[in-house]
């Protein structure tokens, strides 16, 4: 009998399916407004890194299962973007980040706004090494000040100031899901 019940129920329940629809149109529009918008406008010469503040809020505020998987989509839209680079290291990057910030919020923190620009702070330090790693290893010969002085610090500081831009809209999308589990 209870294989039966089993075999009926959708292996992707409409609310899954939502969710998942959901949260792939705002990864793949902020990397579009990643990509188009803040590379032509070039603030500082650098670009936010709106897909890292997208799956950090969907990691905080929906899970660390949905955050990885959301990084996975984050990082593979940016490499197929040619964000990349040669090296493949955002889709890993981006759902370990998803997976962690979703642990931490689960057992450190409040989901609060400071909590928030916590994780984003934790997470464009993170992001800024990856950039000095990747730097690193595809150019021969490397100037770490410079590096740092063109590549990291801007993207670093640039990230941050859109965080509290970004917070809103990301708990907005998020909050429809869990509704049910605030009326409980």
């Amino acid at each position: 009998m209870e294989l039966n019940e089993r075999s009926r129920r959708p292996l992707i329940s409409s609310y899954t399916a939502g969710k998942i629809l959901l949260f792939s149109l705002v990864i793949f529009l902020s990397a579009c407004l990643q990509s188009s918008f803040f590379s032509a406008l070039a603030v500082f010469s650098a670009l936010p890194d709106l897909v890292l503040l997208c799956v950090i809020g969907i990691a905080v505020y929906d899970g660390e299962r949905s955050g990885a998987v959301a990084g996975i989509f984050g990082g593979v839209v940016l490499e197929a973007f040619g964000a990349g680079g040669d090296i493949m290291m955002l889709p890993l990057f981006y759902m370990l980040c998803g997976f962690f910030f979703g642990i931490a919020a689960h057992l450190l923190f409040n989901k609060n706004f400071i909590s928030w620009l916590l994780y984003c702070i934790i997470g464009a330090a993170f992001r800024a090494l990856l950039s000095v790693i990747h730097a690193v290893l595809i150019e021969n010969d490397v100037n770490v000040l410079l590096i740092f002085t063109e590549i990291v610090i801007p993207e670093y500081f640039i990230t941050l100031l859109l965080s509290p831009l970004m917070y809103m809209p990301i708990k907005a999308v998020v909050r429809p899901f869990h509704k049910k589990i605030e009326m409980e």
